[in-house]
């Protein structure tokens, strides 16, 4: 367990000691780049769920928002789907003078800030159910609760860092965000999926005739899922324009005993530049209480840091941190104590994701701690393991004295893939380092044609080459 010197030491005593006067220069905390976002995030990052979505006083909920910010945390997660938060968030920022139109505007923090939200909505506009929800409509909603008068006015100069599609769970749902995406510039049909929308009120333009004021609301885009990683590397791969700047996704200490982000979808992004967001690092709480579900009243939150006999909550915090590639962890909070920081959630998870990188051996030891302490089956969110997927049978095209051998990604188990091993018949022919397959195209291999039979097969392995 972190020491109240531990935190002083990593957080410095001023911020610690009541009430700080303003949020930390930039420099006072470590920063990681959130990929090609061009931004720099606080390691740790503030989750929109626990006591914001279920508060048990609006001051108390406030006040672990304004926390947050006093201590230097800059990332800040929201949604549509968590109830109040959006608006509990209005609150905090025109306390802190960053909403728009406040008479003491504190610009230079409100750009220090990374703020995101999401929608569950897949269209911008389906003409068969107008009176249904959008993502536009959501995004309104969105700046208008954090940002405005919370009945749909937004004011000028309201904007958004992030605005996410929110868990993405079936190759349909993939389908239908990218609907007439292609059409943009052209005659618009009478449903179209989120991204040609959302893209709009990121660039200004009006491409689908849903932002006829050209407004700038966002300025990145990604998507958020907890269940399915061949899900989201399917969404990641059809993003041929890169509009997705951001990668949101289940990661904790017992990834490996499901189909694992963290060797799956993680190394895709990853290699597209993606900035990436690890959530779900307690199982909402799960890992402690043992609860298969998100806690649905604020009686079923954990208002301590830790639990008696649990595996230290900076453990948890600092595993996927570990992952390469991730930038920020979210975690909601349900308490905070200015007086005795070793007891405040925020300055915990916060300590805990500016110390250094844990180690292989650290990963082993939170992995064998957590299954032994709270079991494996915690992550009631995430798709069982598969083990390792080979790809399924290549196309083998002939050209002249060589053979092109396409093949799709495999999946990996609980080790990543290393390799891919190509063979003709019972022979070898070659074996090669694994590369993430990033796009639509498949992955490729040119052999000389004397090497190649009829029977050609492709293996993943969790083995590198012996070269």
């Amino acid at each position: 367990m972190l020491t109240r010197r531990d935190l002083v030491s990593v957080l410095g005593a001023a911020a610690l000691a009541g009430k700080a006067k303003a949020a930390p220069p930039p420099a006072a905390l470590a920063h990681r780049a959130l990929g090609r976002t061009g931004r720099w995030v606080t390691p740790y990052g503030l989750g929109g769920q626990a006591a914001l979505q279920f508060p048990t006083s609006e001051e108390e909920s406030v006040d672990i928002i304004v926390r947050a910010i006093e201590l230097g945390v800059n990332y800040l997660d929201c949604a549509n789907a968590y109830g109040p938060s959006q608006s509990l968030y209005g609150q905090a920022f025109w306390k802190l003078r960053i909403t728009p139109g406040h008479p003491d505007y504190d610009a230079a923090l409100r750009e220090s800030l990374f703020i995101a939200s999401k929608t569950a909505q897949r269209y911008a506009l389906d003409r068969s159910r107008p009176q249904a929800a959008t993502a536009i409509t959501d995004l309104r909603r969105s700046l208008t609760q954090m940002f405005g008068d919370g009945q749909g006015w937004v004011p000028d100069g309201a904007y958004l860092d992030l605005y996410q599609i929110h868990n993405l769970t079936s190759e349909q749902q993939v389908d239908q965000i990218y609907e007439a995406l292609e059409l943009r510039g052209g005659k618009m049909p009478d449903r179209i999926g989120a991204l040609a929308g959302l893209l709009d009120y990121r660039d200004g333009t009006n491409f689908t005739g849903l932002n006829p004021e050209c407004r700038r609301w966002i300025r990145h885009i990604g998507i958020t899922g907890h269940l399915s990683s061949p899900v989201l590397m399917k969404a990641i791969q059809r993003d041929e324009l890169n509009i997705l700047d951001t990668l949101l996704v289940a990661l904790n200490a017992n990834d490996r005993h499901y189909l694992s982000h963290q060797y799956n979808v993680i190394p895709v992004a990853r290699a597209k530049g993606m900035g990436i967001i690890a959530m779900k690092v307690f199982s909402a709480g799960g890992i402690y209480t043992g609860m298969q579900r998100q806690p649905r009243e604020a009686a079923e939150l954990i208002r301590t840091v830790s639990v008696p006999g649990g595996v230290d909550s900076a453990d948890l915090i600092r595993y996927p941190l570990s992952v390469p590639g991730v930038a920020v962890v979210i975690a909601g909070v349900s308490h905070i104590d200015r007086q005795r920081p070793e007891n405040d959630q925020i300055a915990y998870n916060l300590a805990a994701a500016v110390m250094d990188r844990a180690s292989e051996r650290e990963r082993e030891r939170i992995e064998q701690a957590v299954a032994a302490r709270h079991g494996t089956g915690t992550n009631y969110f995430q798709d069982p393991s598969r083990g390792l997927v080979h790809p399924p049978a290549p196309q083998v095209e002939r050209d002249g004295d060589r053979v092109w051998i396409r093949w799709t990604t495999g999946l990996a188990g609980s080790e990543p893939i290393r390799s891919y091993k190509i063979y003709s018949g019972p022979d070898l022919r070659a074996w090669i380092p694994f590369r993430p397959q990033i796009s639509t195209a498949p992955l490729s291999l040119p052999l000389p044609s004397y090497l190649v039979g009829d029977e050609v097969r492709v293996e993943a392995s969790t083995e590198l080459p012996p070269w």
